[in-house]
């Protein structure tokens, strides 16, 4: 008996002990429950006034640019949900932060502090990302709209090429912002880029080698014979009416033919008539 009564003693004082130290860590756990329903209702709060200020955005873009190919350029209804939603886990994240100190995790804590540090440079390079992907539809539409106004075939391919190039350049800035190492990405795209111009290169370059060949042989047609003289080339036979930046035309009994330049080297010329003979 005299066991038992010991044993019960031991166990009443540790349930003792437990009780004291919960009641001690319940002002604590309260305070942490507190803030997170704070951080909860706040958030809510944030989303919402981050929703409305993407809306009050476009409406100062419609007031300002109401037509035209800049009208394009608005935050959308997904885009300014997903800005809400980040503002809310933001807020709601350092709530965490401090219910987690409150209620004495401290290495919990000390990791979602660190985090905390680390958000403004993540907070600034996704906004000059967000930034830079709306400027990048500016320079896109206005590039286009200026060179379809000059009758350039191209000018909506031009405007993308030019609206991927800034929104590269800010994902570039924001990453680095952020702290990531852009060494390889950027070893990346200079390595792409220089391929795709190479690539346009040598295809401009097969593309036009017929009409450097045609230039040149005007050229030197032009300087060798003149205006009213008769040859023969290509198999064709007339009078130089006059050179064309790609050939030569001649008066044929057949009509007037056009002869291109690279004939003068693929082929003989012959001189038929000189011009003060032939007349």
């Amino acid at each position: 008996m005299e066991d038992a009564s010991i044993w019960l003693a031991g166990l009443k004082n540790g349930l003792a002990d437990i009780m004291a130290s919960i009641i001690d860590y319940l002002p604590s756990l309260a305070a942490a429950v507190v803030l997170l329903f704070a951080g909860w209702y706040i958030g809510k709060l944030a989303r919402a006034g981050a929703i409305k200020i993407t809306h009050a955005m476009n409406r100062i873009m419609d007031g300002f640019v109401a037509t035209g190919r800049l009208a394009t350029i608005r935050v959308s209804e997904s885009a300014a949900s997903l800005v809400g939603n980040a503002v809310f886990w933001l807020v709601l994240f350092i709530f965490v932060t401090a219910a987690a100190d409150a209620a004495g995790l401290t290495i919990f804590s000390v990791w979602l502090e660190s985090i905390v540090t680390y958000l403004p440079n993540l907070l600034g390079g996704g906004f000059i990302i967000f930034v830079g992907y709306l400027v990048s539809i500016a320079i896109r539409d206005l590039v286009a709209t200026a060179l379809s106004t000059l009758s350039v075939r191209q000018s909506d391919m031009i405007g993308a090429i030019l609206q991927w190039a800034t929104f590269l350049t800010a994902v570039i800035v924001g990453l680095e912002q952020i702290g990531i190492d852009v060494t390889f990405l950027i070893v990346v795209i200079a390595v792409v880029v220089g391929a795709l111009f190479s690539g346009l290169a040598l295809a401009f370059g097969l593309g036009a080698k017929p009409l450097t060949t045609n230039l040149l042989g005007a050229h030197y047609l032009r300087q060798q014979y003149t205006t009213g003289q008769v040859i023969r080339i290509s198999g064709v036979e007339g009078q130089i009416l006059e050179f064309i930046a790609t050939g030569v035309t001649l008066s044929t009994r057949d009509g007037i033919t056009s002869v291109p330049g690279a004939a003068f080297f693929s082929d003989p010329v012959v001189l038929i008539q000189a011009g003060d003979d032939h007349d």
